[in-house]
């Protein structure tokens, strides 16, 4: 079943599944950010870090909030030329939950929280920093990387060695005439 074109109920429920979590968990985490900003609820950094520290941060939650838009665009464009044989079948909703949880950890950037309860690490404002710089790179290049390789055209079918082994002509040697009065030509006469 190497090219099938449907999918197994398992399958499908688990694809439904997935998706409807991870829909769940980025409605959820939205709500949570909306009421929380309602409310006026403000993060709370550690104490060492200075003023221009913590406006550095909330322009990063910014930035990658405004980096979402192009990925979701180039996905809703790529989305329905996306091939749909039995290796890739999954393709098109795996990349809509990838982006689902991709935008629900930006929400999770962006919700007011405590910022001093990571620990140590946190306290230091480079660290924090060159985790999440790297982090969100990470996953900003594999996610485009996944789009670039979704978006490609399948590769086109031509005649390979398995042709020539069944018995087809090949150019580079090609079969000798069975009939033997064919090898000349006829005589004129």
């Amino acid at each position: 079943m190497p090219y099938a074109d449907h999918l197994s109920p398992s399958a499908q429920f688990l694809m439904i599944g997935l998706l409807v979590v991870a829909f769940g968990a980025f409605l959820a985490r939205a709500i949570l950010f909306a009421r929380r900003e309602y409310a006026g609820i403000r993060p709370v950094y550690p104490g060492a870090w200075s003023a221009a520290q913590c406006r550095s941060l909330e322009y990063f939650r910014l930035l990658v909030g405004l980096a979402l838009i192009p990925l979701w665009g180039f996905f809703l464009f790529i989305a329905p030329s996306m091939t749909t044989n039995w290796p890739f079948a999954y393709t098109e909703l795996i990349s809509l939950v990838l982006l689902l949880l991709i935008s629900n950890a930006w929400l999770l950037l962006l919700v007011p929280r405590n910022w001093e309860k990571f620990g140590a690490i946190s306290r230091s404002f480079w660290i924090t920093m060159t985790f999440l710089v790297v982090w969100w790179g990470v996953m900003f290049t594999a996610t485009g990387w996944m789009f670039a390789k979704a978006s490609e055209s399948p590769p086109l079918r031509s005649l390979s060695g398995v042709y020539a082994a069944q018995g087809w002509p090949s150019l580079a040697n090609p079969m000798p005439l069975r009939n033997p009065k064919l090898t000349t030509p006829p005589e004129r006469g």
